[in-house]
């Protein structure tokens, strides 16, 4: 009596209606009919590829999945923020533009959005349009957004300086000064401006060389700012978020002397603001004679 009442008492504990009974094969077809909770697996499925392969630095794979992404779900911001950077650091500026436009569709206020086209709106890269009037409005609108930033501030600061605004290029330099001490940047700009209308050089740079190398973080010791081994990160950002500044070349010589413990000299300070003059005049003729400014 005892061995017949078993094959009964599994076919009742094994019922439709108890879940813990049914096998893989029946929770796979349970998926199948949800189609909503497909598509959402699908979409972060690819979002999450994209992030690996812009992690490991393959960008076309990374832009190609963020693509994907978005056919599923075009409102993504991080996708199209992520993607538009990309396409910026392949070399594609009209496709990196379009992202960032329609990341500005999905969310107008996204500060990192009106910053992204201010950087690309004012880049140093000949392969990208120098179209300072749109920069300025991308960059002031992101610096209303989020008035802690020190980026928009410095890029319009170059872009005033650009246009021949210098007074109220030193007033954004300054203001960035203030906010933070450290933005070797602000000082290198402020103290050119400075140099070009008279002002004691010794003193100016000065200033640039404590910038310096209050920015240099001791050897071996990463401060707060630094970038950290990319490969610890889940998505760090890509090599440069705003992209390369207008006089960037010029502060990163002075940063490689400071980093080597070299002495960022007199003479050295002032080779690189005759360079800041002469960039300055390339940019004013490159900008008229865009056909996008």
């Amino acid at each position: 009596m005892r061995q017949s009442a078993r094959p009964l008492l599994v076919v009742l504990l094994c019922g439709a209606g108890l879940v813990g009974c049914r096998g893989p094969a029946a929770d796979e077809t349970a998926r199948t009919r949800d189609p909503r909770r497909q598509h959402v697996l699908d979409f972060w499925n690819r979002l999450n590829a994209a992030t690996e392969a812009r992690t490991r630095r393959d960008l076309a794979e990374a832009a190609r999945l963020y693509e994907e992404a978005l056919v599923l779900e075009p409102r993504h911001e991080d996708a199209l923020y992520y993607l538009g950077q990309c396409r910026r650091e392949l070399g594609q500026a009209e496709a990196a533009t379009v992202a960032f436009e329609r990341l500005l569709e999905v969310d107008p206020a996204s500060a990192r959005g009106h910053l992204a086209l201010g950087a690309l709106f004012a880049s140093p890269d000949p392969s990208e349009p120098l179209d300072l009037a749109k920069a300025e409005r991308h960059l002031h609108r992101a610096h209303r957004i989020n008035g802690e930033e020190t980026g928009p501030v410095v890029r319009l600061g170059e872009i005033a300086l650009v246009s021949g605004r210098s007074v109220e290029a030193r007033r954004w330099f300054e203001s960035a000064l203030r906010t933070n001490p450290k933005s070797v940047e602000a000082a290198f700009l402020a103290g050119y401006l400075g140099w070009e209308t008279g002002d004691e050089t010794a003193a100016l740079v000065r200033r640039v060389r404590e910038a310096v190398e209050l920015d240099a973080p001791v050897k071996g010791v990463l401060s707060e700012g630094d970038r950290r081994d990319a490969t610890r990160g889940a998505a760090p950002p890509l090599s440069s978020p705003l992209g390369r500044l207008l006089f960037g070349e010029l502060i990163e010589r002075l940063r490689a002397h400071a980093a080597a413990r070299q002495p960022i000299s007199d003479a050295l300070v002032l080779q690189e603001w005759r360079q800041v003059r002469r960039l300055r005049r390339e940019y004013e003729r490159r900008a008229a004679s865009d056909p996008a400014g």
